[in-house]
């Protein structure tokens, strides 16, 4: 398969992927200027910059360079070909490897008050953003538009479960019933998930555990789930509630302790 068929693919479903390109040669090389390698990070590669040790290698340090989010330019000098002895030689590479990563996907089920307050704030924070919504289009025009995608359901879980929607994307719950916020929690939380919040008081949420449990879903499932949603520095106000969501997701896609740095600094000194 064509190396820009695999990287549309690998963008449309959400995968961290990085391209090798040979920029420059010196030497007796095999590698030739813009051959190309492909690789996804799970760890699958397409195409070749000329093989042997040096690819292994190459690729190797790409694969960390995927987990660190950089891309980089490297020369690597002086590789031999490892011909037998008396008749190999040595070559230069200069070797660019660019890291894509995918948009954060920020999923909110219900675009009422503080669905519609989240996908505002979301923007600013470079969130690509899904609207799930039972209601018909033509009712949200102005949240429809809040979105950078929008998916109509008549179920939520359904909605969640049939719909592209890339592994590792954060879901808030805030539908205007509880039935509906059930229906969105059960579908996230068979989903690859970054994040699963859900509006709704404590009582509100025990029992719905319960029920869920006795459906299939798993206590260690639940227990990742962040209910009540967001974090304890808002009033009741949809913007306020909104932004605290939005702070509880920063929290945790940064691993941050949600204290302040004052704290924080003090305790470190």
């Amino acid at each position: 398969m064509d190396i820009l068929q695999e990287q549309l693919k690998a963008q449309k479903d959400g995968l961290s992927y990085a391209v090798l390109t040979v920029v420059e040669t010196e030497g007796t090389s095999p590698c030739k200027v813009g051959k190309k390698i492909l690789l996804l990070e799970n760890g699958t590669t397409l195409g070749t910059i000329g093989g042997g040790q040096f690819e292994r290698e190459a690729v190797e340090e790409a694969k960390q360079a995927i987990k660190d989010r950089r891309s980089y330019l490297k020369r690597y000098e002086h590789i031999p070909t490892y011909e037998a002895t008396g008749l190999g030689c040595t070559f230069s590479v200069n070797l660019f490897v660019e890291v894509v990563n995918p948009g954060l996907q920020l999923v909110v089920c219900n675009a009422g008050h503080v669905g519609s307050a989240v996908l505002r704030m979301a923007k600013l924070l470079h969130f690509e953003t899904i609207l799930l919504d039972t209601r018909p289009p033509e009712q949200i025009p102005d949240q429809i538009e809040l979105a950078d995608r929008f998916i109509s359901c008549e179920i939520f879980e359904n909605g969640i479960l049939e719909a592209e929607i890339p592994d590792g994307a954060f879901y808030v719950c805030c539908a205007s019933t509880h039935t509906q916020d059930k229906s969105a929690l059960k579908g996230a939380l068979q989903r690859k998930f970054a994040y699963v919040g859900m509006l709704g008081s404590v009582k509100k949420t025990r029992e719905m555990y319960k029920q869920l449990e006795d459906e299939g879903i798993s206590r260690a499932l639940l227990d990742q789930v962040h209910a009540p949603v967001g974090l304890d520095i808002c009033d009741m106000s949809p913007e306020e509630v909104g932004f605290s969501i939005l702070a509880e997701i920063l929290m945790t896609k940064n691993d941050g302790t949600g204290m302040p740095c004052k704290e924080k600094k003090m305790m470190t000194v």
